[in-house]
């Protein structure tokens, strides 16, 4: 099983670092054509994580279930879960899709865009909007091909995604070989193209190494009711983080622009120590689901320990190390003192902010691959709203902290769920959250 779970980390690893350096190779080649096309991107960004959120409540229910039934042994079943919510996500997609494109100006002001930003924001906002119905299809089927084991090749199609996307930005942007140099538009429509050929990669991996054919793709009611009871939750707890992000970017933006390109640049650097929390959790979670179509609880319980534990002195190290280098790694984005010196003292925050999110990533992955999905979306209510968004805005704005008083309540969030995730594991009252596996035919 170790190894089954290193042939599960390192290429969810791989991947994340890869798809994350997407949007860092767009944040660093924009904050040279100007500091305030990173802001622009940083506020659309932000509104379309609200819409993509949602793409995730047939995904979250599609890789619970998968991993449940080849645990159990009933393949045939794992493959009606997977025509069934590329279906879904298909619908699901189209709709988001629509929406955001068409609601575009009303969102970003809705979130009190400064008007510097606001042309930039909406063209960007627009474009990557159109990407959503691509990342829809692609939800589903990278879900169902870490269940199965197979994440090194969602690696493979992210690396060369990368690449393309290098190449697009350095054309689109500054208007290389002939084409007009479009800046902000040009980096949106690099990722949209990419994304859309990232799908069909997706599709063709699907097809020869799982064996899904067109076949498959029937809808079910039974199967809809099953991944909307484990996904729904959990994408309404994903959402709810995002809506929490969008209230605190609110007020953010009224900092002023500096401080809404500062937050930018924070965050793509925190991404970094993220993705180790990511792959762990998304590593643990697909273990978590094959010990519970087992019914091996007890093994289940304890390998979530230990891969916390894991987790916790990776995470640190890697906190500790970007605050170490935080004025040489802001140095490549800026040369803004103001940016640099707001971003360098919040970055050592990060050392609670990031473990503690490490933990919740751990724990409520675990949790909903066994099924135990409304404990982490009420506690995601009751903390996000009752302590990020009441002391983001307590010791930001009204006490004046700024930017530094957001991310203390960012960590104060996260610390408290943390520990309530781990208390939830430990009482073990989620092994009776997957029975119905037992039954199905």
């Amino acid at each position: 099983m170790k190894h089954r779970f290193k042939a599960l980390f390192w290429p969810t690893l791989i991947e994340l670092l890869f798809f994350m350096l997407m949007g860092t190779i767009d944040t660093f080649m924009l904050s040279h054509y100007s500091d305030f096309a990173v802001g622009s991107v940083g506020n659309s960004n932000t509104i379309i994580q609200m819409f993509a959120v949602l793409l995730l409540v047939v995904a979250n229910g599609v890789a619970v279930l998968v991993s449940q039934y080849l645990g159990a042994k009933k393949e045939h079943v794992a493959y009606r879960v997977m025509g069934n919510g590329i279906l879904i996500n298909f619908a699901v997609g189209a709709l988001l899709t629509t929406l955001l494109v068409s609601l575009a100006p009303n969102l970003l002001r809705l979130v009190q865009t400064e008007e510097v930003l606001f042309e930039g924001s909406l063209s960007y906002l627009r474009v990557v909007g159109l990407s959503l119905f691509f990342v829809a299809m692609s939800n589903i089927i990278t879900a169902s091909l870490r269940s199965y084991g197979h994440a090194k090749y969602i690696t493979y199609v992210v690396i060369v995604a990368n690449i393309a996307n290098i190449i697009g930005n350095a054309i689109l942007i500054n208007g290389y070989f002939g084409f007009p140099r479009l800046g902000i538009l040009g980096a949106a429509l690099s990722t949209l193209i990419v994304r859309s050929l990232m799908v069909v990669a997706y599709m063709i991996i699907a097809y020869k190494v799982i064996g899904l054919r067109p076949k498959h793709l029937k809808f079910d009611l039974d199967t809809t009711k099953q991944v909307l009871k484990i996904g729904l939750p959990s994408a309404l707890e994903s959402w709810t983080y995002t809506l929490m992000q969008a209230i605190i970017l609110s007020m953010i933006n009224t900092l002023g622009a500096e401080f809404t390109t500062a937050r930018t640049y924070i965050n793509t650097i925190l991404t970094y120590i993220y993705i180790f929390s990511l792959a762990f959790a998304a590593a643990n979670a697909v273990m978590t689901g094959y010990y519970i179509g087992e019914r091996d609880f007890n093994k289940a319980h304890k390998e979530t320990l230990k891969t916390a534990f894991r987790s916790f002195i990776v995470v640190f190290m890697m906190t500790l190390l970007v605050n170490l280098l935080s004025g040489v790694i802001l140095g490549f984005f800026t040369n803004n003192e103001v940016i640099i010196s707001t971003a360098r003292r919040i970055l050592w925050i990060a050392l609670i902010l990031e473990f503690s999110r490490s933990l919740n990533l751990i724990f409520i992955q675990a949790l909903r691959s066994a099924g135990d999905t409304t404990f982490p979306l009420v506690m995601a209510i009751i903390s996000m709203f009752g302590i990020a968004v009441t002391f983001a805005y307590l010791l930001g704005i009204h006490l004046s902290l700024g930017l530094l008083g957001i991310y203390i309540a960012y960590a104060m969030d996260e610390t408290i769920r943390g520990v309530m995730m781990y208390t939830r594991w430990q009482s073990r009252r989620w092994e009776n959250k997957s029975r119905y596996i037992e039954s199905t035919i």
